[in-house]
């Protein structure tokens, strides 16, 4: 028996094909595909938002905050 005709056949055939648990996993992977992204927060395109009082009353107001 010649080794490389069986590794060469190996390689060309995939062991999963035709398999129905394959088959079904690869659907609920398709499908599930939509729910597995991570695009993190919605942050819209204009995000204008007024800071509240001046640099020294927000640094004294975290200062009062972070009081132990």
């Amino acid at each position: 028996m010649d080794s490389s005709k069986t590794t060469q056949q190996q390689k060309d055939t995939k062991p999963t094909e035709g398999n129905p648990l394959s088959k079904a996993a690869d659907t609920v992977k398709e499908a599930f595909q939509a729910h597995s992204a991570n695009p993190g927060p919605a942050i819209p395109k204009e995000f204008n938002v007024q800071e509240e009082g001046t640099k020294e009353e927000r640094r004294a107001k975290a200062q009062e905050l972070n009081k132990q």
